[in-house]
Order: structure tokens, then C-alpha cells, then sequence
């Protein structure tokens, strides 16, 4: 009998790590799939919201009192008023990143009315966290997503 033991240290340079295109797809399937799941507006419950997704391309802008001109990757809007409810950001680990967290989260989390969520991938919520807290960014819905392979449907879990 042969027995081969693998040093994992060893391995650490064989890991794949994922590529734009692949970060770029993964992105586009779930803020499709958490729009459809999570944001199907309008509903029987709430006939006056609408969402509207801004991938692949923008469908819906969101401007701040300073003249900012924001993209969320997804926006709720009371309808036919066109007033932003919601706005969501969905990340993939590529985008855990400072610029993100102080020129997109901060300004979303800071509208005035507007509730912000924030999907991470699952297994990022600790670097998710330290970024919110680095940057003192309040009022933060923070969930993780991670999509169920074979299946056109994510699963999505709440913080606290």
C-alpha cells in the first residue's frame, strides 16, 4: 500500500484564483438572482415599488443632494413618484476593497430615506465588517450570498 502525504504548504501556489471575466459573470448572476428573489416588485403587498436592475446596464440612476450620480446595483423605487426605497450593492471578493467601501457603500448608506443593503460573498463577512468599521459606515443591511450550483437560485443570510 502507497501513501502519499501532500503538504499543503506546499500547494499554496496551485490554487486558482478567479479571473475578471469569471468575477464579471459571477456579479451579473447574482444581482440578477437577488433582484428576482429578494426584490420582485411590485407584489400584491406592495403594488407601488418597482425595481430596477443596473446590470449589465443602467436602468435607473440615483442623485445625492451634492450632485452625485449613483449606479446601485439595484434600486427600489416608490412608483409613480420614482423616489428610491432601497438601493442594494451585491460584491464579489474582488470588490472588498477601500475605494468601494468610501466612494460607493458610504454615500448609499448615507441616503436620506433610503434603506441600504450590502451582499457579500459568503465567507467574506469578517473583511466585509472590518471595511464598514474602517470607514465608520452605519445603517448597513449586511447579508451574504453564495450561488447553489446547478440551480438558477442563490442563498442569502442576514447579519447582525
Amino acid at each position: 500500500m502507497v501513501r502519499e502525504t501532500v503538504d499543503e504548504r506546499e500547494m499554496s501556489g496551485a490554487m486558482f484564483h478567479p479571473n475578471a471575466k469569471s468575477n464579471r459573470e459571477q456579479h451579473l448572476q447574482a444581482v440578477q438572482n437577488i433582484a428576482d428573489q429578494l426584490f420582485p416588485f411590485p407584489t400584491p403587498d406592495y403594488p407601488h415599488f418597482r425595481t430596477m436592475v443596473n446590470e449589465p446596464e443602467p436602468q435607473q440612476k440615483v442623485f445625492t443632494n451634492y450632485g452625485n450620480e449613483l449606479e446601485p446595483d439595484i434600486v427600489v423605487l416608490q412608483w409613480p413618484e420614482k423616489i428610491p426605497a432601497m438601493v442594494a450593492e451585491v460584491v464579489t471578493e474582488d470588490m472588498l476593497t477601500d475605494e468601494n467601501a468610501t466612494n460607493v457603500w458610504a454615500v448609499e448608506a448615507r441616503l436620506d430615506g433610503v434603506k441600504f443593503f450590502l451582499y457579500v460573498p459568503a465567507g467574506s463577512a469578517k473583511a466585509a465588517k472590518a471595511l464598514l468599521k474602517k470607514h465608520k459606515i452605519k445603517d448597513v443591511s449586511l447579508r451574504t450570498w453564495r450561488n447553489i450550483t446547478g440551480l438558477k437560485t442563490i442563498d442569502v443570510s442576514a447579519l447582525r
